[in-house]
C-alpha cells in the first residue's frame, strides 16, 4: 500500500472536486465547500510529504501492448526532483485554498474545485516516470486551461492570445515527440528520465523553454486572468511546473557545448528583459508573469550548465516564494515577515532555500554571467517592492480568519526550506562560504535598485520597451499570423475560382499542365 502512496494524492484531489460537484447539484444551499476543498489539500499534503521515505521508486500505471509498438507505458517515479516538485505544487493548492478566506471574490466553489483539478494534474507532470507519461500530463493541462480561459475570457482579441499560448505550448510538446523519435533510433537508449540520450538533451531544453517562453523569448501567459489571486496563480504555476520539472532532468545532462554559449546568451537576455519588467510592473499580479518568465530563464540556464541542484533550487524557488507574494492580498506589518521570509528563499544566500543555485555561477565563467547577475538583482529588486508595498490590510476580520490566513502564507517559505534540508539538496554539496559572492553581489546591487526606483520608478520600463518588438518576440507571431491568413485567403481565392462558371476549363488546364510536367520527369 506504502509504494502507491504517491497515486493517491492525484486520485484525492481529482475525486474531492466531484464530491464537492455532487454536493452542489444535490444540495445547493450547502455553505461549506471552503471546508470539504480545505480538508481534501490538508491529507493531500502529507500523503506527498511521507512519499519522500520510499525514493527512489517507480510505479507503472499501465502496461500498453505490444512492446514492439509501445516501447513506453505510462508509469510515475518518484525522485529527490520529482518530490521536491510535487511538494510545492499540493503546498500551492493548500496555501490558495486557506488564503482564500481574506478573499471574499475568490471564495468560490468552482474557483477551488478547479484549483484541486488542475494541482491533481500537475501532480500527474511532475512525477512522471518518462516522456509519454509527461506529454500525457501536458496535453490534460493545456486542454483544462484552454477550457478554463475560453469560458472566462469574453474578448475575441485576448481569445486569440489564448489560442497562440496554447499553440506554443503544443509546439512543445511536439518537440518532445521528435526527441522520443529520435531516442528510439538509438537502440541502447532507454525512454526514461534516469538515464536521458544526450542526443536529445537540446531538443527537450528547447521544448521546456519554449512552454515557458524562454526560448525563443515570449511570454505565453496572460495579464488577465480569471480569479486574479487564487486560481489564476494555480494556472500559471502549475504549467511552469510541468515544464520545469523537465528542465531538472536534462540538466543531468546539460546541453551540448557547441550550442551553450548560444543557449545561455538567449537564457541571459530573457531573464534581464523580464527582470526590467517585473521591477517595474504597476504590481505584483502586474508582473506575475514576468516573475515566471525570469526565473525560470535562470532555472534554465542551470540546466544548460549541467548544474541540477542549482536548476531545481531556482524552480521551487519560482513556485514558493513567488506564490507567497501572489497570495498576500490582505496586508498587515505583523505579516511582513512572511513576505521576507519569500524573499530570502530565492535570494541565494548561505543556508536559505536557494543556496544551491549559486551553483550556477560555477567556473568556467563567461560574459553571460553579467546578465545572470544583473537580472536576478532586478528580480529581488522587484520582489521587495511588491512585498512591501502598502497595500488593503486586513482589518476588521473575524478571529478565525486571522488565524488561518497567515498559516496560508507561511507554508510556502517553510515548505521550501524543508525541500532543501530535507529533500534533494540535504544529499548535495552545498557551495562554499566563498563561493557565495554572486549572492551577495545580487543582493547590493538590489538595494541600489530600489533606492533608484523610488525616484525613477518608470525609467526602467521605458528603456526596455523600445527593444520589446524585438526581444517579446511578438512579431515573430505576428508574422506568423499573417502567413496564415494570407494563406487561407489565397485558398478562398483558388476555390472561388474553381466554384465559378471557368471552374472546369481551370481544373482542366491545371490537370493539362500536371500530366505535362510527369512526362518531362520520365
Amino acid at each position: 500500500m506504502l509504494l502507491y502512496l504517491p497515486l493517491f494524492p492525484i486520485l484525492l484531489l481529482i475525486f474531492i472536486p466531484l464530491v464537492m460537484l455532487a454536493i452542489r447539484l444535490a444540495r445547493p444551499e450547502f455553505a461549506y465547500f471552503w471546508l470539504v476543498a480545505a480538508l481534501g489539500a490538508l491529507l493531500a499534503w502529507p500523503m506527498v510529504l511521507f512519499s519522500h521515505t520510499h525514493i527512489p521508486q517507480s510505479i507503472t500505471l499501465v502496461t500498453w501492448l505490444p512492446a514492439a509498438f509501445f516501447p513506453m507505458s505510462p508509469a510515475l517515479s518518484v525522485d529527490p526532483v520529482s518530490w521536491s516538485y510535487a511538494m510545492a505544487l499540493v503546498t500551492l493548492a493548500l496555501a490558495v485554498i486557506l488564503t482564500d478566506v481574506s478573499r471574499a471574490a475568490d471564495a468560490d466553489w468552482v474557483a477551488w474545485a478547479g484549483s484541486l483539478v488542475i494541482t491533481a494534474l500537475g501532480l500527474l507532470a511532475v512525477l512522471s516516470g518518462n516522456l509519454l507519461t509527461l506529454l500525457l500530463a501536458w496535453t490534460a493541462i493545456d486542454l483544462a486551461e484552454l477550457v478554463v480561459f475560453l469560458i472566462e475570457v469574453p474578448q475575441s482579441s485576448t481569445r486569440e492570445q489564448i489560442i497562440i499560448a496554447f499553440s506554443a505550448r503544443l509546439a512543445g510538446s511536439i518537440l518532445v515527440i521528435a526527441a522520443s523519435l529520435v531516442a528510439i533510433s538509438t537502440p541502447s537508449s532507454l525512454l526514461t528520465f534516469t538515464t536521458i540520450p544526450p542526443q536529445i538533451s537540446v531538443y527537450l531544453l528547447l521544448a521546456a523553454g519554449l512552454r515557458l517562453g524562454v526560448l525563443p523569448m515570449h511570454t505565453p501567459f496572460l495579464a488577465d486572468l480569471p480569479s486574479r489571486r487564487g486560481l489564476g496563480t494555480v494556472l500559471l504555476m502549475v504549467p511552469a511546473a510541468s515544464s520545469l520539472v523537465l528542465v531538472a532532468r536534462v540538466a543531468s545532462v546539460g546541453a551540448p557545448a557547441s550550442l551553450g554559449p548560444l543557449l545561455l546568451a538567449l537564457a541571459g537576455l530573457a531573464a534581464l528583459y523580464a527582470g526590467v519588467y517585473w521591477v517595474g510592473a504597476r504590481d505584483e499580479l502586474d508582473g506575475r508573469r514576468f516573475w515566471i518568465f525570469g526565473m525560470a530563464a535562470l532555472s534554465l540556464a542551470a540546466a544548460v550548465r549541467g548544474q541540477v541542484d542549482a536548476s531545481l533550487a531556482l524552480g521551487i524557488a519560482l513556485l514558493l516564494s513567488g506564490s507567497v507574494l501572489f497570495l498576500f492580498s490582505a496586508r498587515h506589518r505583523l505579516l511582513l515577515p512572511i513576505a521576507l521570509l519569500g524573499l530570502l528563499g530565492f535570494s541565494g544566500l548561505p543556508y536559505t532555500p536557494a543556496w544551491q543555485a549559486m551553483r550556477l555561477y560555477t567556473p568556467p565563467i563567461g560574459v553571460w554571467v553579467f546578465l545572470f547577475l544583473f537580472a536576478q538583482a532586478l528580480l529581488l529588486a522587484g520582489y521587495a517592492r511588491h512585498a512591501f508595498r502598502p497595500d488593503p490590510q486586513l482589518n476588521g476580520a473575524e478571529r478565525w480568519v486571522w488565524m488561518i490566513y497567515p498559516w496560508g502564507l507561511i507554508l510556502l517559505p517553510l515548505t521550501g526550506f524543508l525541500v532543501a534540508w530535507w529533500g534533494r539538496l540535504a544529499g548535495a554539496q552545498f557551495p562554499t562560504l566563498s563561493g557565495s559572492w554572486p549572492s551577495l553581489i545580487a543582493m547590493g546591487l538590489a538595494i541600489v535598485l530600489v533606492i533608484l526606483a523610488q525616484n525613477i520608478p518608470r525609467l526602467p520600463v521605458r528603456l526596455v520597451r523600445s527593444l520589446d518588438v524585438v526581444f517579446s518576440f511578438g512579431w515573430f507571431y505576428r508574422l506568423f499570423w499573417g502567413v496564415y491568413r494570407l494563406v487561407g485567403r489565397s485558398l478562398a481565392l483558388f476555390n472561388l475560382i474553381l466554384e465559378g462558371e471557368g471552374g472546369i476549363l481551370w481544373t482542366i488546364l491545371l490537370l493539362t499542365l500536371l500530366l505535362s510536367l510527369l512526362g518531362q520527369n520520365r
